[in-house]
């Protein structure tokens, strides 16, 4: 089997404010974990032929509730989260 497999327990986001839709914010997780397993199919990672990276906890620094809920907001999330694996697993 080739490709990239991403298992993710749980996520959470914090502080949003009361207001902010849920299905929003499950949308723009959702694509930012699509947008992030096709840059990491194209990383260095998938090009080195690593089979299996675990990484036990993965915390980012904090995205406003307003760029999270953008028209950019999966973009940014899935940046940020390609960033942070590289940054530990390389």
């Amino acid at each position: 089997m080739t490709g990239i497999a991403v298992r993710i327990d749980s996520i959470s986001v914090l502080s949003l404010p009361e207001e902010a839709d849920e299905r929003a914010v499950q949308k723009t997780v959702q694509d930012a974990l699509r947008r992030l397993a096709e840059r990491l199919a194209r990383s260095p990672l998938a090009r080195s032929g690593v089979k299996e990276l675990a990484l036990e906890k993965l915390s980012l620094e904090a995205i406003s509730a307003d760029e999270l809920l953008s028209e950019r907001g999966a973009e940014r999330l899935a940046d940020e989260l390609y960033s942070a694996i590289l940054r530990r697993s390389l």
